[in-house]
């Protein structure tokens, strides 16, 4: 009788995502947050996006740099850290480590990609509104606020991904 020595898909998604994982945390923590360039575009371009969704919706509103106020109110900031690139890095190394085709798994990565940026610009006019009207709740507001706008998004492109990708049988081992 023939021993099967390979490694089961899903042995090697988890390795694949370890190692993935594994080097987002450290280019993240060692090389794009020192540096701040990526986190400050997503900080700015952010708190400008949802400035500009508020002021569309008829909110009277001031962006200055990382800080969005609806007028005459308390601002929020949105510092580096604080922007959910951590959270798209996460996102995208689930979509790198499990398997499919290259084509669609980059289209597939763009489309998650810019939903949870779009995520983020919500949350952020969400804390600008909520920090104007009831400020007394903004620790809870900011605490939970991924568990609204973030995690949902994510695991329901997860999910997607692993009914797109094509990979049927990654839980079944040789």
């Amino acid at each position: 009788m023939e021993k099967n020595n390979s490694i089961s898909p899903l042995t090697l998604f988890l390795i694949k995502a370890s190692i993935v994982y594994a080097g987002w945390q450290f280019i993240y923590d060692l090389v794009l947050l020192p540096d701040g360039r990526l986190d400050t575009f997503l900080s700015l371009s952010g708190v400008s996006a949802a400035g500009g969704l508020l002021s569309f919706l008829g909110w009277d509103v001031d962006v200055s740099g990382r800080i969005l106020t609806c007028v005459g109110e308390k601002g929020v900031e949105i510092n580096n850290g604080c922007n959910s690139l951590n959270l798209l890095g996460l996102y995208g190394g689930f979509i790198i480590a499990y398997p499919g085709p290259w084509k669609k798994r980059i289209l597939f990565l763009l489309i998650g990609l810019f939903s949870l940026y779009s995520a983020n610009v919500l949350r952020i006019a969400f804390f600008a509104v909520f920090n104007a009207n009831l400020p007394q709740y903004w620790d809870a507001a900011h605490d939970y606020s991924s568990y609204v706008f973030f995690y949902p998004i994510v695991l329901l492109f997860w999910y997607l991904w692993t009914i797109i990708s094509d990979e049927k049988d990654i839980l079944i081992s040789g």
